[in-house]
């Protein structure tokens, strides 16, 4: 069992620029083995300063209901940098999942 615990004091929320801008979700897959939903996350720092970001990403039925959720960070992602990482789901699920970011934050320093 993997536990990750994100922990981050303060963010960094611009309305200009708004953390959650910076990742978009480039893939939503199951493992056909383990059955584990995974999201590949593209993060592109738009802000002026190097910056961590945890990412929460919840995995959907078809008919919207939550089947599972999981998180991904990334430390010092400099300005203007794009990165990419994976958030895994911690539950098995059996079918088809849609993945939506539902919570973003950004710490500059």
């Amino acid at each position: 069992m993997v536990v990750m615990v994100i922990a981050l004091a303060g963010s960094d929320e611009s309305p200009e620029n708004p953390p959650s801008a910076d990742v978009r979700v480039t893939s939503c897959t199951v493992d056909a083995t383990t059955r584990l939903p995974s999201a590949g996350l593209e993060i592109h720092n738009h802000s002026s300063k190097t910056s961590t970001y945890g990412v929460t990403v919840e995995f959907r039925a078809p008919n919207g209901t939550r089947l599972s959720e999981g998180a991904a960070l990334s430390l010092t992602v400099a300005s203007g940098q794009k990165v990419t990482t994976t958030a895994g789901g911690k539950d098995q699920v059996t079918q088809k999942v849609t993945c939506k970011v539902t919570k973003v934050n950004r710490i500059a320093g």
